[in-house]
């Protein structure tokens, strides 16, 4: 099953004729948390029932309401956003059966909050240093009561754990500090409190399995993630940028789909500003083949769970050697089907145009 937040993205697709090494097919199911409902049994696992998509896609399972058992999980959404958007109960459920996924549950769930993120990451800095590692530094009050001693403003204040750009502010003085703080007391968040840099671009360092990909992004916005009036391209991947990711991919039992946001100050200072877990967006140009990349992880480790004689991909604190193996051997095997299915194709073609009367 595949929880997908973006209607537009097609699994189905992605999947399409690719097998367990032992011949045994996929079946695919993509849905969104809110069309999804799902009960765990002691005795026969998560059953799911996703009702029709509001746009499905033509020809899928999509066009009409299924029942199933959840076997494997990709998670491609996040389960909390803003008010109304709460699906956390629906990952206990997942969890209360034990059921595999890519990332793994309990690192989904330990990412819900900014608070214990932003802890695992200043263990990072502690570890590396700041020079290796910049974290940006950051003050958190446990309630609006707790308001009282700021940084130094200009400050960006966050509510919560949400992200995209919601429930954030930038502050330049302590009068609108002082503003922002009894709007926060109509609520009962915790609040985190940042200096704001001056950036001239942000970036971003994404880690796939063993695949690897850094990002520069130009935006007018002082929010890099609101608007449209954003440019990305691709930059190089510096050994100091792998092993800032490669540290996060550690994290909370090892996390296969992550990215590492930062911005680069006009000063030529960075900093690193936050930790995306298996939800991460995809930069357009390169959206299909990690995809792909996500796909080759799934089977490999569905391999490792249904086939016999296949040893188990440990989900340790990183993509050892032998996963890598592992997922290279999966891309290979995948290929050749690919190449194999081709050929019958033109074959079937030939055949059929020599029959055609003269």
């Amino acid at each position: 099953m595949i929880v997908e937040c973006q209607s537009i993205i097609n699994w189905y697709e992605i999947f399409e004729g690719v097998t367990l090494s032992d011949g045994t097919p996929i079946q695919v199911e993509q849905t969104v948390w809110d069309d999804l409902s799902l009960i765990s049994y002691h005795d026969c696992g998560v059953q799911a029932t996703c009702a029709r998509a509001s746009r499905p896609h033509k020809g899928t399972s999509q066009e009409i309401q299924r029942n199933f058992t959840v076997d494997f999980v990709l998670l491609r959404s996040v389960t909390r956003s803003i008010k109304g958007q709460d699906s956390r109960n629906k990952l206990f459920t997942l969890m209360h059966g034990n059921v595999p996924s890519v990332n793994s549950l309990m690192s989904a769930y330990v990412c819900l909050e900014r608070a214990t993120v932003f802890g695992a990451l200043k263990g990072i800095q502690q570890k590396l240093g700041n020079q290796k590692f910049p974290l940006i530094s950051q003050t958190l009050y446990g309630e609006h009561r707790s308001m009282l001693i700021t940084p130094d403003f200009p400050l960006v204040a966050k509510v919560g754990a949400v992200h995209a750009g919601y429930g954030k502010m930038k502050c330049d003085t302590s009068r609108q500090f002082a503003d922002f703080k009894s709007v926060v007391a109509l609520h009962g968040d915790y609040v985190t409190a940042e200096p704001f840099i001056d950036w001239d671009y942000d970036m971003r360092i994404q880690k796939i399995g063993p695949n690897y990909r850094a990002f520069r992004r130009v935006s007018s916005n002082w929010k890099g993630n609101v608007g449209n009036e954003s440019f990305v391209e691709d930059m190089d991947l510096t050994e100091d940028y792998k092993q800032m990711v490669d540290e996060c991919a550690k994290l909370f039992g090892g996390l296969e789909i992550l990215g590492l946001d930062l911005v680069h100050c006009k000063d030529g200072k960075e900093y690193i500003l936050e930790l995306n877990d298996t939800a991460i967006g995809l930069v357009h140009k390169h959206t299909k083949e990690d995809m792909g990349f996500m796909r080759d992880i799934v089977v490999t480790k569905m391999d490792s769970l249904f086939v016999k004689n296949v040893a188990p991909v440990e989900q340790d604190n990183s993509t050892s050697l032998e996963e890598k193996v592992k997922i290279l051997e999966t891309q290979l095997r995948l290929e050749k089907e690919k190449f194999s299915n081709l050929q019958k194709t033109i074959e079937e073609a030939k055949e059929e145009g020599s029959c055609k009367p003269q």
